[in-house]
């Protein structure tokens, strides 16, 4: 197995490992700590079923389901497909968001993904690149002064806020009507459980606001902060090829999806995740 770093703040591909063959206890935990040191791994040259895939995720940790429960793969319900080809709940083309943002999944939970693992299926000519950004090194990058302005903020935490319910997908909004919990506050700024380090850490579509702030103020807050943090050394823009499993370390990353590319073209991802811890 080789481990090859792509860029100085994030990112690393493995190759020359095949994940349908046993892996033992040592490689199992080199490979732990290359996702965690680079933020962001593609183990390259992989060709599975469906079920090889969830067998080689069961390597990192325990599956979780994912909250979006309309589009999972035949018998396994682990595994949910990302796909510009969906139907809604009309049974008409569902439509594709252009505008996502820069999140951390699942943030809403007592226990988000520690991981999540995207692997193709199908993929346009170019184009369509999953976005992962090291918030260990943006948090790191920021100055004292704001460091010091987000050290012990909380934000409460919904399927979707209100502030973003207007360009919600409706089947979403309906769940989250229908689900009504109280939300789940959670840090600002997160502690690694593994490292100790700290990484901003949000998802603002389900930020309903940061506590002592409206959730118009808490969204104008978030993109401002993420405008100071965001920064091109930090991000790494994968597009894919047949073969990739991609993970993402969620405890130290955000990730955005990318919609530059031919939608008459067919992309396919499906997608896993692995259970973390509750944050601190």
């Amino acid at each position: 197995m080789k481990i090859t770093k792509i860029k100085d703040h994030i990112g690393a591909y493995v190759t020359d490992i095949d994940l349908r063959e046993p892996v033992d206890a040592a490689t199992r935990k080199q490979l732990n700590d290359a996702i965690i040191d680079n933020v962001v791994l593609v183990i390259r040259g992989q060709e599975f079923t469906a079920a090889q895939y969830q067998a080689a995720a069961e390597l990192f940790g325990e599956l979780m389901e994912d909250q979006n429960r309309r589009y999972l793969v035949d018998g396994l319900p682990l595994i949910s497909v990302l796909s510009n080809r969906h139907k809604d709940s009309n049974g008409n083309q569902a439509k594709v968001s252009r505008n996502a943002t820069w999140h951390t999944d699942h943030t809403n939970q007592e226990r988000p993904p520690k991981f999540t693992m995207l692997y193709p299926v199908a993929v346009p000519d170019k184009g369509g690149a999953t976005s992962v950004c090291n918030m260990r090194a943006a948090y790191e990058s920021l100055p004292e002064e704001w460091k010091l302005r987000i050290t012990g903020m909380q934000t409460a935490n919904t399927l979707v806020s209100s502030a973003r319910l207007k360009v919600a997908n409706p089947d979403i909004v309906r769940t989250q009507q229908e689900k009504a919990a109280q939300p789940r506050i959670q840090p600002l700024v997160r502690t690694h459980p593994e490292r100790g380090s700290k990484a901003i850490w949000f998802h603002k579509g389900k930020t309903e606001c940061v506590l002592g702030m409206a959730p118009e103020q808490t969204q104008a807050f978030l993109d401002e902060l993420l405008e100071l943090a965001l920064r091109p050394e930090f991000i790494y823009a994968h597009e894919y090829k047949l073969g990739d499993m991609l993970i993402v370390d969620n405890r130290s990353a955000m990730h955005k999806a990318g919609f530059d590319y031919d939608h008459s073209q067919h992309r396919m991802l499906y997608r896993i995740l692995v259970r973390g811890d509750q944050p601190y």
